[in-house]
């Protein structure tokens, strides 16, 4: 009966340090620079709300050799953290095939003191993490990224850059561009994706 009461004291000790916890997590940015901050994020996130939502999703993987292999999927995009940051769950698979799929989820914020996008990508079967920067080009309306990843394919380091193009929110237009090297001597283009609207 001691211990009980020990405990109950405990929790009853614990509960006002657990409200004033979630409150100091869930109240706005009070301090200026704080606010200010804050403000700036916000501007670079508006910027890519077109995104949000789920798409479905055709991609078609330019391989060396000249040929196309088609795929399809999904992906579903949603802001979370206060609009801090964009969610993005991906998935895709071969078009007759649906079992060997391939998943792929990052995140994307706005940094506002590089004043640059940071974007980190975490796959399945893999412990592999990338991480790439990012920009948008207003008289385009494209977010562009860009990234090194030293062997990436376990001998092989990759340079890769991407293009999200959102002058149509109801067509958005991915490519994704890599070199390889030694391997290779230039960037190609070897995925590109068309987003719709999912049915």
């Amino acid at each position: 009966m001691g211990s009980l009461n020990v405990m109950r004291s405990k929790l009853l000790f614990a509960l006002p340090l657990m409200v004033a916890a979630v409150t100091a997590w869930s109240t706005p940015p009070v301090s200026p620079d704080e606010a200010a901050r804050y403000a700036k994020i916000q501007q670079g996130m508006n910027k890519l709300l077109s995104l949000v939502g789920k798409w479905d999703v055709a991609v078609d993987f330019h391989d060396p050799d000249g040929t196309i292999t088609k795929e399809v999927g999904t992906w579903i995009v949603t802001s979370i953290l206060d609009d801090t940051y964009l969610e993005f769950q991906t998935e895709r698979h071969l078009q007759n095939n649906q079992r060997r799929h391939r998943l792929c989820w990052f995140f994307v914020t706005f940094n506002p003191k590089s004043n640059k996008y940071d974007i980190t990508f975490l796959y399945n079967w893999s412990a592999l993490r990338v991480t790439l920067t990012g920009n948008f080009d207003d008289s385009t309306q494209e977010f562009k990224t860009r990234g090194y990843i030293p062997e990436e394919d376990g001998v092989n380091d990759e340079t890769v850059a991407e293009t999200f193009n959102l002058k149509d929110h109801k067509r958005i237009v991915y490519k994704h561009y890599s070199m390889r090297s030694p391997q290779e001597t230039a960037q190609r283009l070897d995925v590109e994706m068309i987003l719709t609207p999912a049915r």
